[in-house]
């Protein structure tokens, strides 16, 4: 079976609760890699994957050792390797939620080529406190190391490569999602946003169970696979861990229940705050408006 499901969003915008809470309808299936990236995987050089550690599990592996282990991001290239996650998976929709394809140019188009009639769930949030967000989680995990100013300098000055751009370019989604509504019929795309789903969660799946045509009572509201926004007690231990490529190791290996234990040590409360001129700032150059994309009529032609 291939993916007919796609969740179209950048991180940090309820992503991965919106994924779980759609899995735990029984006309929704999920592969073990949440994020396969498989059609935005043009826009991350296996050096830069390499060096971030970015995959949580390495596909040829993976599939090789015909595993079903759960993990959350790894940048699939093999087209037999990215369906066959989703083998065996029979429900009527099968979802694919890579954060990824919100803002990589090209995945609109390569998503389209391969599923014409998939259907889309398009979930935004307030693009600031998405980028703040983000930023907490970069340093939580040991990707970034400095402060929110020099994030976004490094962003505006071209420096950061193109995907470890996730401030600015992850929070501008007018472009994106007009892009994806020229090239997908109206009546395939689902628009929905962070703030709406916190809110009512209920009325929300509600909103979703009636553009897919499936029963909304079917959802499970107690499924609670959010990521958490705190911080870490041992800064300098996760950076080198992460950066050594032993972080994935861990998590890959470790029981659930040692994992779960080990995070109620290693995370504080996050009370990060930010100055109002970098957030100004922030603010200021999201707004800023990038390039157009092509439509579908530019790439039937």
């Amino acid at each position: 079976m291939k993916p007919n499901l796609f969740l179209i969003a950048a991180p940090r915008t309820g992503s991965t609760q919106l994924a779980f809470l759609l899995a735990s309808h029984p006309d929704v299936d999920i592969p073990p890699i949440k994020e396969p990236n498989f059609f935005s995987q043009h826009e991350y050089p296996e050096d830069f994957v390499a060096m971030r550690h970015l995959n949580d599990v390495d596909p040829a592996a993976y599939v090789a050792r015909k595993s079903a282990k759960r993990m959350q991001f790894a940048i699939f290239r093999e087209q037999a390797h990215y369906e066959y996650l989703f083998q065996g998976l029979n429900a009527r929709y099968r979802l694919d939620g890579s954060t990824t394809y919100m803002h990589c140019d090209g995945a609109a188009e390569r998503i389209f080529e391969y599923a014409p009639d998939a259907k889309l769930i398009i979930q935004t949030r307030n693009p600031v406190g998405r980028a703040l967000s983000h930023y907490k989680l970069a340093t939580r995990s040991g990707q970034s190391d400095r402060s929110l100013r020099e994030e976004i300098e490094l962003e505006i000055n071209g420096t950061t490569p193109l995907p470890g751009r996730f401030l600015i370019r992850q929070s501008r989604y007018d472009a994106a999602i007009a892009h994806y509504k020229s090239i997908f019929p109206a009546e395939n795309i689902l628009e929905m946003t962070f703030e709406e789903m916190v809110a009512d969660t209920e009325a929300a799946l509600a909103k979703v169970a009636a553009f897919l045509g499936i029963d909304p009572e079917k959802f499970d509201l107690s499924v609670d696979e959010q990521n958490a926004g705190d911080s870490v007690r041992f800064e300098r231990l996760n950076v080198w861990l992460l950066r050594s490529g032993w972080k994935n190791r861990l998590r890959q290996f470790l029981p659930i229940k040692l994992k779960r234990m080990i995070k109620k040590v290693w995370f504080k409360k996050n009370t990060t705050a930010f100055a109002e001129e970098d957030i100004a700032l922030l603010r200021r150059h999201i707004e800023a408006s990038p390039a157009p994309s092509r439509t579908r009529d530019q790439i039937a032609s």
